[in-house]
């Protein structure tokens, strides 16, 4: 017998029972297999009872019979001229909500495909609609005919129009229909087909579609939906059954019926179940209330804003929980805030379904109606289809359980894709589908273990502040809880920032009848709720929240639409309340919403404060940014919290004066009104008087950094509400260490914002500071300070004013004999050794040529002996002459302070370039050799000492490695920059078995005790590191036996390279074939000139030198990645299990894809690009998509046990251990993860989700980083705990150049690969003209035929001398041209490419300067490419000329400045953003003005004030500054926005003042000397004091320090000539 509620069999239907079939899966099943069900008139009932109800009690419900009936017999009319309607045919539904609607729906969507649109639609977008859909009628009420320009739409589309004639009478929502037309023969027509009546069309069976709708477009533009009758039958019975709906329910619809929720869970919910349905015209609070009662509604299911509507507009005479039958409400249409859903289940004490879906898919998850909101925030379970987190940029790839990432579906109700073009055989959009059909819904959550869904946004809604990912939805329910009472409802949304990128945006709609709250009311409530990095920024006053015509808010756009700009950090306050009208919701999302500064009154000001009891007058007065300002005479008792908090009820926040100036007596007036100003100095007298001494001086800085007047700063004031925000922190303890003394960890200024609890910390620190006992001095080292090293207590004489002497003969940077002797590098010492290589080549041709017979074979094996053995020549006696050359000129270097400069700094200047431009050469082949060429330069080393080759040591006489020191890529040299422009070389001892591993930099001075371990990242002044850090020491990596070196990885590497130069043998194939080298009448000598500069060779020299330069690094990775495939992939074991084959694997990989070898074919192929990610795929890494690479490349040497997730973020020179010692292991790195530069990563490291691991940080082995931690060295500066991971991952970089989604043309790879093959080969063909030029030039001598010039090139003892001397002269004068002409090129694109840097954010995708910078760098080459080991600018660094350069670029720096003397050249990535005083010394450090924070690219400016000084290995963050005579020692980091205060010493990562006062050591420290000069640290000569502080100085260094900075170097006292004494040396003794 059939039931008369067809699908109720569905109710006794258990769950699916294997977790691989969904529910939707289960219900469609039955449904397919069910032959009673086939069709939309199957579902429906055949009960007597109500189906529809009408808000109009008067009418009488519409039962379930009668729709049934109605349906059977419905057909569509249609004019004469045109067929009637059939399967497929798309009818538009143009109606009011209300019962018609809704039985036109039920009965449109049974025979042809129902499209329900607005009907306060636009005439302009029913024809779009219309047009998009080929709508072949539009059913719709006779009244919008003229409106929506019905007739123009049928005569343009040529369909039906029909009309919807309401009943007047019996049941609601029956209705009979009338096509439109004006001509007798279609009234005719009309009534004849009511007469006969119409014959119903064909029924739509499972697959046909049955609806379309159109998608919300809250992110963009709309898209066409198709549903097929069985995903819209499947998707119903997914809600009855998860929702429970019985016969008995009444549903009161308040929803529009042309969006997905309102369909199916309010109209065809109701119907499948027997139950029934209020079908109202549109919400109405009060009609709710009202129907309820009267009807006895069950349910209902409604948006966020009708549920505040309800709940603000309650009779005070309803009891919710007993005078309505309301068991169950259910959401939709945009989260459910916590905070709302308690208030709805206290006021109804029914069920609160937080529900889940979209319009492709209806419903997605719903909790059980046992729910009791216990898991806060929550969505519910699948309902439906399929559920899945899934990795944002990469869907084919599910996160684990608790990962946030995207929210996806699969499965019926699911829908099939996307409509593009209404034809039924027309493919269907599915670009948002994966290959497995999982559809990306857009937003972004989490599921716990139970399988309950958290949606925490949607992508395109969260807000970027600065890197940090905020989710709209956590800032709203912070905001909606702690102003409750003040706030009805809030939409967070995302404002445009100068710095920040984004900052917070919040809509409040306040509640009725209550004033405005204002920011900082706001913001203090929210002190218990919400970070401060997440408070809103500006706030919008609306009546209403902007939303669209379902309801749903609209935060996509809202600054835009509000023309709220870009704002910044100075925008005061007050001007960050605004007001603005609420947009129609059917306003394009590019409609501008009329938007305004509020506006105060302050008439109404003054009446509330004088209606406060003992208020006795009021002077009140509008400050420049419209704020007002208020001076209160009020009696005893009444203070200015007291008058806000009698105003806080009364009037909006904005409006409560911050600044509100309590006075005990009366008001001062002057003649022309009130005295302003002498009313300010009395409430700052009182202010200050009871203020303490630590709370005046915090008021101070904090008035300075927020350019706040002091007076209005109250020991209650708050930084945060004042203004500050977590960037100017960095300012605030800053200037606070720099009045104090006193260094407050920045994270505890968060908790203790106020001026009083920030007064408290520095007591609490300075009494902590007095009790702690100070730091043990080192031994053998003096502990007395500055002070008492110079303080002279004998008598003295006056010295007179006229006796200065000459310090304005000193030479300095630009003198000519320094400009002379620093000119030699560059124009000699290069130029001398590639002569010599070349004079080698000539003479061994020269001497074979006459033995050669005139085979093809002999020439190319003669001349590939003379390179072979022109470039021996060179690597043996190069080096040689250099050792030979330091001993010369500077012997044994003396320890000492000196000034730079000076005649000594100059030689040991040129004795530096000289080792830096020779090279290790020969004794670079093995590490003993490697030893011996130290011990030659005179370095004390002992037994079983390793030394890695990429170590950087210098002074060599000055080290002394002990027995069995283990040294890494660290740096230890005897060599530092002082301040005040001077250098100081001392010894560094490294005890036994001492272990330095890599980024570590010893100072001089230092002593490495026994058995000590230093590093990764360590300096001199830090404490030993764990013993176990020893194992990551490169040196004792386990290699394998010397046997399979030899008869194996030798080979095989001597095989790889020599065939990755087999292009560059086939050039020389072609440079010596079917040629003679020898001529008639030419001696051999000759006839090799001849032959080297004819046009073929030349032409053929130039090609060698573009493919090796081009081919041989590109073969030798193909090569190197096909032996590390044949010999397999290492695996994560330990040393002791390790085999020998896998130590015989890594060394082989170790060498031929080396980060050398990498890093050569990568700046072919394209640094940062995707083809990066495919090499290390090859060499068997897992790596994710849009990952951004360093130019530098990374150190890995097991590739294979890599893990990167998608869009990480490299920066430069990282190093990933996946192998040490100990063993090796897996190294993991989060989507989304940032590895900042020379950070470290030991084996088994794991990086979390959006984790960033900051400059010099520390991967520990086998420890796991949360998700969304920060890191700076070692030094967590957030927990991420309170971070939204939510967000996509992707990165601007991504964006921009993987999504080419940007605001600027992006140059494709293709373009990238063809500029960076053209430099490849320009720079090499360019840097090869000087051994052309050579040649030429020997050959037009030769062919002069000049007596003076012909016995050159004779037999003579002294011609080889002869030759190199003309070769070299060639040579000197082609390479000073080619680099200085280098120079001027990358000078000229800099200008041309860049122009000048201007500080703010540059991401990605929103500017074009990444893509040029990175273009300039490339086309920047040539400068890198010659002279060789350092390219053109190593030769100049630590020069006069290397300042010019830097000042071409834009840069702005003082007098005599050092930069890089040490050889090395360090960061200045951004030279016109740098700033530096004079006499500053920069060695080997990072001066960096750019911020890549998850590719979040900004630039700020950098200024060094006079004398500063930044040794080896330093970093200065963008953003940050130095004050004058400060100092960054070795391996020291100073943060963005921190300032390095003047005459401090600062040492750590991040950086920290030194303890104690710093001492600049003597090195004379065994001399019993009692005095010393603090600038030169020797015996004063022609001693000098300072009469009012008594620091003693050599005269000479004095009268210059006095004649530049006009102080006291050792005080910082202010200073003048005449306050200068002399003093014999007698008195001292």
């Amino acid at each position: 017998m059939t039931s008369p509620i067809p699908l109720a069999y569905l109710r006794d239907l258990p769950r699916p029972s294997s977790p691989s079939t969904s529910l939707g899966d289960h219900i469609a099943e039955v449904i397919s297999n069910d032959y009673r069900i086939s069709t939309l008139l199957d579902c429906l009932p055949s009960t007597s009872s109500p189906a529809l109800h009408s808000p109009d009690m008067a009418r009488k419900p519409l039962s379930h019979a009668a729709i049934k009936s109605f349906i059977q017999n419905f057909s569509l009319p249609h004019s004469p001229l045109q067929t009637p309607l059939g399967a497929n045919d798309r009818v538009m539904l143009v109606l009011p909500t209300g019962p018609e609607n809704a039985l036109a729906l039920l009965a449109v969507a049974t025979y042809h495909t129902c499209a329900p649109v607005n009907a306060s639609c636009t005439a302009g977008e029913l024809l779009d609609d219309a047009r998009r859909l080929r709508a072949r009628a539009v059913l719709t009420t006779r009244d919008v005919a003229e409106r929506l320009e019905l007739r123009t739409l049928q005569e343009t589309l040529e369909c039906e129009i029909i009309f919807v004639e309401p009943r007047a009478g019996g049941a609601c929502g029956l209705f009979d229909m009338t096509v439109l037309g004006g001509g007798s023969e279609e009234r005719a027509w009309t009534a004849r087909m009511r007469q006969v009546g119409r014959r119903p069309s064909v029924l739509h069976t499972l697959a046909d579609k049955s609806l379309i709708l159109h998608t919300s477009g809250t992110s963009g533009k709309k898209k066409v939906v198709p549903y097929t009758l069985l995903s819209l039958i499947v998707g119903t019975c997914a809600v009855v059954e998860s929702w429970d709906l019985r016969p008995s329910d009444i549903n009161l619809n308040m929803m529009p019926l042309f969006h997905v929720g309102g369909i199916v869970r309010n109209l065809l919910g109701p119907m499948f179940s027997g139950g029934s349905a209020i079908m109202c015209a549109g919400f109405d609070s009060n009609a709710f209330w009202a129907l309820s009662q009267q009807i006895g509604a069950t349910w209902y299911y409604a948006a966020p804003t009708i549920h505040q509507a309800i709940l603000s507009s309650k009779p005070d005479d309803i009891s919710p929980s007993h005078d309505l039958c309301i068991r169950m409400i259910c959401n939709a249409a945009g989260g459910l805030l916590p905070s709302l859903a308690t208030d709805l289940q206290a006021a109804f004490g029914a069920v609160i379904l937080p529900s889940y879906g979209m319009t492709e898919c209806m419903p997605i998850a719903s909790p059980p109606t046992s729910y009791r909101l216990e898991r806060t925030g929550c969505s519910g379970i699948a309902c439906g289809p399929h559920l899945s987190i899934r990795d944002p940029s990469n869907i084919e790839r599910a996160l684990p359980t608790g990962s946030t990432g995207a929210i996806c579906v699969r499965g019926l109700p699911t829908f099939q894709g996307y409509e593009v073009d209404p034809n039924p055989d027309a493919p269907l959009d599915v670009s948002a589908f994966s290959s497995e059909g999982w559809f990306d819904s857009g937003d972004v959550g989490h599921l716990d273990t139970d399988g309950y869904l958290f949606v925490t946004g949607r992508s395109k809604e969260i807000i970027n502040k600065g890197g940090e990912v905020v989710s709209p939805f956590e800032v709203e329910e912070a905001v909606v809880t702690a102003a409750r009472g003040y706030v009805k409802t809030a939409l967070a949304f995302a404002i445009e920032h100068d710095v920040l990128q984004e900052t917070i945006g919040v809509v409040l709609v306040p509640v009725a009848g209550r004033p405005r709250i204002g920011l900082a009311q706001l913001q203090d409530l929210l002190r218990d709720h919400l970070h401060p990095s997440k408070w809103p920024f500006a706030v919008v006053y609306m009546n209403d929240l902007p939303k669209n015509s379902a309801g749903k808010p609209l935060r996509i756009k809202l600054a835009t639409r509000l023309g709220l700009g870009c704002l910044t950090d100075s925008v005061p306050l007050f001007l960050r309340h605004l007001e603005a009208e609420v947009p129609h919701p059917m306003a394009a999302l590019s409609e501008p919403i009329r938007c305004a500064r509020v506006r105060v009154d302050l008439t109404s000001i003054e009446r509330a404060l004088l209606s406060i009891d003992g208020v006795r007058n009021v002077a009140l007065r509008c400050r420049r940014d419209g704020a007002p300002e208020a001076f209160v005479s009020a009696s005893d008792g009444i203070d200015a919290q007291y008058l806000r908090d009698a105003l806080d009820g009364v009037m909006h926040g904005y409006c409560i004066p911050e600044a509100l100036n309590v006075v005990r007596g009366n008001l001062s007036r002057a003649s022309n009104g009130m005295d302003f100003a002498a009313m300010e100095r009395e409430v700052a007298e009182r202010n200050a008087s009871e203020m303490s001494e630590h709370m005046l001086l915090v008021r101070d800085i904090i008035a300075n950094i927020l350019v706040a007047d002091p007076k209005n700063i109250t020991a209650a004031s708050d930084f945060f509400l004042l203004g500050g925000n977590s960037l100017l922190l960095g300012k605030l303890t800053h200037q606070i260490r720099k009045a104090t003394g006193v260094n407050i960890p920045i994270a505890a200024l968060f908790s203790n914002s106020t001026v009083d609890s920030i007064s408290s910390l520095i007591k609490g620190a300075k009494v902590e500071k007095l009790g702690s006992p100070g730091s043990s001095p080192r031994p053998g080292h003096r502990t007395r300070s500055q002070s008492e090293k110079t303080l002279i207590d004998e008598e003295y004489y006056n010295y007179p004013n006229d006796a200065r002497i000459h310090t304005q003969n000193e030479r300095g940077q630009t003198h000519p004999l320094t400009l002379i002797i620093q000119a030699m590098p560059f124009v000699l010492f290069y130029p001398l050794k590639a002569a010599l290589t070349w004079t080698v080549l000539l003479f061994v041709l020269t001497e074979m040529a006459p033995r050669l017979d005139d085979s093809f074979w002999a020439r190319l094996v003669s001349l590939l002996a003379a390179i072979a053995a022109a470039q021996i020549c060179s690597r043996i006696v190069a080096p040689i002459t250099a050792i030979a050359f330091k001993w010369l000129v500077i012997g044994k270097y003396k320890p000492g302070k000196y000034r730079m400069w000076s005649a000594y700094y100059l030689r040991w200047w040129l004795v530096n370039q000289s080792l830096r431009i020779a090279g290790r050469g020969i004794f670079a082949l093995h590490p003993s050799l490697t030893i011996l060429y130290f011990r030659l330069l005179g370095a004390h080393i002992g037994r079983h000492v390793r030394i890695h080759r990429s170590a950087k040591l210098g002074e060599f006489d000055l080290l002394t490695l002990k027995d069995g020191c283990l040294v890494d890529t660290a740096l230890i040299r005897g060599f530092c920059v002082e301040r005040e422009g001077y250098f100081t070389l001392d010894r560094i001892v490294v005890g036994r078995n001492a272990v330095i591993n890599t980024y570590t930099q010893l100072a001089p001075g230092t002593t490495i005790a026994d058995d000590c371990v230093y590093g990764p990242h360590a300096g001199a002044h830090n404490a030993p590191s764990p013993a176990s850090f020893a194992a990551c020491n490169r040196t004792l990596i386990l290699e394998p036996h010397w046997v399979l070196k030899l008869l194996v990885a030798w080979p095989i590497m001597g095989f790889v390279h020599l065939v990755s130069y087999a292009p560059w043998f086939g050039v020389i194939f072609l440079m010596t074939h079917q040629t003679s080298i020898l001529n008639n009448g030419l001696n051999a000598l000759e006839a090799v000139i001849n032959w080297f500069s004819s046009p073929e060779r030349v032409l053929f020299h130039g090609i060698s030198r573009v493919v090796r330069a081009i081919l041989t690094p590109l073969v030798r990775l193909v090569l190197g990645i096909l032996v590390k495939r044949i010999f397999g992939l290492n695996k994560a074991r330990s040393s002791a299990s390790a085999s020998q084959l896998s130590l015989l694997r890594r060394y082989i990989n170790s060498h031929l894809l080396s980060q050398e070898a990498l890093k050569e074919a990568f700046s072919i192929l394209g640094n940062h690009y995707e083809v990066v990610s495919v090499v290390y795929r090859a060499m068997g890494a897992k790596i994710g998509r849009r990952v951004y690479w360093p130019g530098s490349g990374i150190y890995c040497p097991d590739p294979e046990l890599l893990d990167i997730g998608d869009d990480v973020v490299f920066g430069s020179r990282s190093e990933l251990f996946t192998t040490d010692r100990i063993g090796s292991a897996n190294i993991k790195v989060g989507a989304g993860a940032m590895i900042a530069d020379r950070v470290v990563l030991m084996p088994g490291t794991t990086i979390g989700r959006q984790t960033v691991m900051g400059s010099g940080a520390l991967g520990r082995r086998n420890t796991k980083y949360k998700d969304g931690s920060t890191w700076l060295g070692s030094e967590c500066l957030d927990d991420g705990l309170s971070k939204d991971l939510t967000g996509d991952t992707i990165t601007p970089f991504g964006r921009a150049y993987h999504k080419r989604k940007a605001t600027f043309f992006v140059l494709p790879y293709i373009f990238i690969l063809f500029v960076n093959l053209l430099v490849t080969a320009a720079s090499a063909a360019y840097w090869s003209a000087s051994a052309v030029a050579a040649a030429q030039i020997l050959r037009i001598i030769d062919m002069q035929q000049l007596p003076i010039v012909r016995h050159i090139y004779q037999i003579s003892w002294y011609r080889p001398g002869t030759i190199y001397g003309m070769v070299a002269l060639c040579f000197i004068v082609v390479l000073t041209i080619q680099g200085i002409f280098a120079l001027l090129w990358q000078i000229l694109l800099k200008w041309l490419l860049i122009g000048q840097r201007k500080d703010g954010p540059c991401p990605w995708d929103r500017s074009s300067y990444c893509q040029r910078w990175q273009l300039h760098l490339v086309l920047s080459r040539p400068v890198y490419k010659g002279f060789s080991n350092g390219g053109v600018l190593a030769p100049i660094a630590g020069s006069a000329y290397y300042v010019w350069y830097l000042r071409a670029l834009g840069a702005k720096i003082g007098r005599n400045c050092a930069i890089y003397p040490g050889g090395r050249i360090g960061l200045m990535t951004e030279p016109d953003l740098v700033t530096l005083g004079d006499n500053v010394n920069l060695d080997d450090c990072s001066v960096v003005a750019h911020i890549n924070s998850r590719g979040n690219f900004a630039l700020n400016s950098l200024k060094i004030g006079n004398g500063c000084a930044m040794r080896s290995g330093s970093r200065l963050l963008s953003g940050a500054s130095m004050e004058d005579s400060s100092m960054l020692s070795e391996h020291t980091l100073l943060p963005s926005g921190d300032v390095a205060d003047s005459g401090t010493v600062y040492h750590g990562w991040p950086a920290r003042p030194f303890p104690g006062r710093w001492e600049e050591r003597s090195v004379y420290e065994s001399a019993p000397i009692n005095i010393i000069c603090p600038i030169c640290r020797t015996f004063p000569r022609h001693m000098n004091v300072i009469q009012h502080c008594g620091h003693v100085y050599c005269e000479t260094c004095i009268h210059e320090a006095i004649s530049q900075r006009k102080m006291c170097p050792v005080c910082k006292q202010a200073t003048s000539f005449k306050d200068l004494t002399k003093m014999y040396p007698s008195l001292t003794v």
